[in-house]
Formats: C-alpha cells, structure tokens, sequence
C-alpha cells in the first residue's frame, strides 16, 4: 500500500509538473500574441506617419513651396495640376500663360513651332522624352533656361506638371535631373 501510496504521490507531482508547464506556455503564448499585436501596430503606426508626411509635403502649398525654395539651382518653379490650377509657385504668372502649358504635351509640331512664353518672355523649346520639353531664352550660356515636366505624383496618381527656369551657371543636364528627383518625391 505504501508503494502504490507513493506511486500516486508521484502521479500528481508529474501531473502538477505537466499543469505548471502548459500554464507557463499558455502564458509564453499569450506573451508572443501580445508582442507581435503591438509590432503590427506599431507597423500600421509607421505607415500612417509614412502617409501623413507625404500627405503634409504634397498636398500643403505652404509646405510645398517652402521645398521649392530650397532648390538653389531653380530660378522660378511653378507646380500647377491638370486643370491650370497653380499648387505652389515662386513666381507670379499669367493664368493665361499655364493654361498653355496644359496642351504643349499633346502635339509635338505645334510646341516647338510655338515654344513657351514665360512672363512676357519667349523659350524655344525642344521635346525629346514623352514627359519632358526644355529650351532656352537666348543663346547658350547666356539666356535663362525653362523646363516642363509631366509627372503622376505617387502618393494619389494625380497628373501634375512642375515648370521651372534655371539660369547659366546652371545648364539643363543638372536641373533637369534635380527637377525629376523633386517631382519623383512628391
């Protein structure tokens, strides 16, 4: 009677030991849910910063033209959507003048043989990309150069298109380049 009073002394110790060792991974269990929960949303956290900074850097004029000033090698930046409406700018312009910028992609002929009017100033110009057209005012080196760029802004898919000029020392091969990457980042 002892040895089976012992045997079922040790059956509950085993059995206690076996009850301690699921509660413990229950708990290691509950401890990894939580830990993973918090990393995904900590995750979700991060993606809607993500959202909300390049919401405030493109959708917020101020913002916007803020970024536009920083770029030392743009003489003027105009950024303006589909319709002709102007989201930020560095300089004042003619409505009259954007609007004409919304057709310069639609035929080639018709935008070299016209080239681009800029306050009262006259660019030819020259398209050699689907999204690009660039020209100058005057002879190279001296004249101001411009630029038209048709973009999709990444953060909603909208068409936007950013006009720039630049001035010598700064030629189109480092402007352009640096226009691309502004506009590639909104």
């Amino acid at each position: 009677m002892s040895q089976s009073g012992s045997e079922k002394e040790n059956e509950k110790e085993i059995e206690k030991k076996e009850i301690q060792q699921d509660e413990e991974k229950e708990k290691e269990k509950e401890k990894d849910l939580k830990t993973t929960k918090n990393e995904e949303e900590n995750e979700k956290e991060n993606e809607k910063e993500k959202e909300n900074t390049k919401k405030k850097v493109t959708d917020d004029p101020e913002t916007l033209l803020k970024k536009l000033e920083t770029i030392k090698q743009f003489a003027c930046a105009i950024i303006f959507d589909k319709k002709g409406k102007v989201i930020a700018s560095t300089v004042k312009t003619k409505s009259k003048e954007i609007k004409a910028y919304l057709t310069a992609f639609d035929s080639y002929d018709v935008t070299v043989g016209n080239g681009f009017v800029l306050n009262g100033s006259h660019y030819i110009v020259y398209r050699f990309y689907d999204t690009l057209i660039y020209g100058r005012n005057g002879k190279a080196g001296e004249g101001p150069g411009i630029c038209l760029h048709k973009f999709t802004r990444t953060s909603d898919d909208k068409e936007l298109f950013a006009l720039i000029t630049y001035e010598y020392p700064v030629l189109s091969s480092r402007a352009i380049p640096i226009l691309q990457k502004f506009c590639k980042e909104l």
